[in-house]
């Protein structure tokens, strides 16, 4: 197996047989032979790499009926690879959902049943319990963008200005994924009101300190669902932004604990270490507020982000208007559309977001009111 890559990003592997996959074992879209994708992949790369000779080449290829489709087959591919590597946070602390359609998903948080079962007497009839359920939703929305270029800027520029379009596109779709995510924590600088209201907002709003956590850990510890067992959803997040990074770095990475006890200095271990895992979000804009959410994946998640069927991952188009040529061959995207001789791709990326259950979740202002 090799690798065709470009700009460090695997673009397709090549198997011993010929056979071409895409990164991370993902299927190659497309009605394009495994050689031409191949032969196309290797040609932008040799471009990209400097070499003059593969951009005559490429031009000369832009001239025929498919080769702009398959140029946009490889940026598509390689979109799909850039998309996988690029960074992003909010995995850390929200569930991922996916959605069958664009309607409203409702989800239902089964109330009651679960409390102790009592003792059956002799010929004693069973207790009838009922539940109840809450109704949650979650829905996701079309987004996108397109880049719109000259057709002399594609040929005065060797390609250079689509060498990292993928990548933009890329980081655009997981910067989006993390902007739905935090805004479903924090709205305007603050806690979502709708969300962190009741019990899920920590009294007095305090700032974060070992001690305030501590109570933070403690008020979750002790919450009781309907049938007053208590919630237990595994780990938990400790979620901050950027500016109380290092004020949550000394509070759960501390190995020792000193405090005041009368006339007495106390020193103990750090009962905190280990308590949390803390996620610093570069998306949450507010300098003092914090968040202790119940890591992803569990039981009971607090918020979720949400993914169309099918359509998981951002896609990439060029668009295809450039008319047939006189003696009725086709023209490739790449020689300009045919009114203005621009070339345009379009990425589209379908997700959303909302938040599901709040008895796991506790929210802090900092301000101390």
């Amino acid at each position: 197996m090799s690798d065709i890559q470009i700009g460090g990003t695997e673009l397709v592997s090549v198997a011993a047989d010929g056979q071409v996959g895409a990164p991370e074992g993902r299927r190659v879209r497309g009605r394009f032979t495994n050689a031409r994708l191949v032969e196309a992949a290797t040609l932008m790369r040799r471009v990209w790499d400097g070499d003059l000779r593969a951009s005559l080449e490429l031009r000369e290829a832009l001239s025929t009926s498919d080769f702009g489709s398959l140029f946009g087959a490889t940026l598509d591919r390689q979109l799909l690879a850039a998309y996988q590597a690029a960074p992003s946070v909010w995995q850390r602390f929200a569930t991922r959902r996916v959605l069958k359609d664009f309607r409203p998903a409702s989800f239902f948080d089964i109330l009651g049943g679960q409390a102790i079962l009592p003792e059956v007497g002799q010929l004693a009839e069973y207790e009838n319990r009922e539940v109840d359920t809450a109704e949650l939703t979650l829905r996701v929305a079309k987004r996108g963008a397109r880049f719109s270029l000259s057709w002399e800027t594609l040929v005065n520029d060797d390609l250079d200005a689509f060498r990292d379009l993928p990548q933009r596109l890329a980081q655009a779709a997981r910067n989006t994924e993390d902007f739905v995510a935090a805004r479903l924590v924090e709205v305007n600088g603050a806690p979502n009101t709708e969300f962190f209201n009741g019990n899920t907002a920590l009294s007095g709003n305090p700032a974060l300190t070992s001690e305030s956590l501590e109570a933070a850990l403690t008020n979750l510890g002790n919450r009781r669902d309907v049938d007053g067992n208590p919630i237990i959803t595994g780990g938990r997040v400790l979620m901050v932004g950027p500016a109380l990074e290092m004020t949550a770095k000394r509070i759960i990475n501390a190995t020792e604990v000193r405090f005041t006890d009368g006339n007495r200095t106390v020193i103990t271990g750090n009962t905190l270490s280990g308590a949390v895992e803390l996620v610093v979000n570069p998306w949450l804009t507010s300098p003092t507020a914090w968040y202790v959410l119940p890591t992803p994946g569990g039981a009971r998640p607090a918020v979720a982000v949400g993914f169309l069927r099918g359509y998981e991952t951002p896609e990439i188009r060029v668009k295809a208007d450039t008319g047939s040529m006189v003696g009725g061959g086709q023209v490739a995207p790449t020689d300009g559309s045919f009114d203005i001789d621009d070339i345009q791709y379009r990425a589209r990326h379908v997700l959303g977001g909302g938040t599901l259950l709040k008895d796991a979740a506790l929210a802090s202002t900092g301000a101390g009111s």
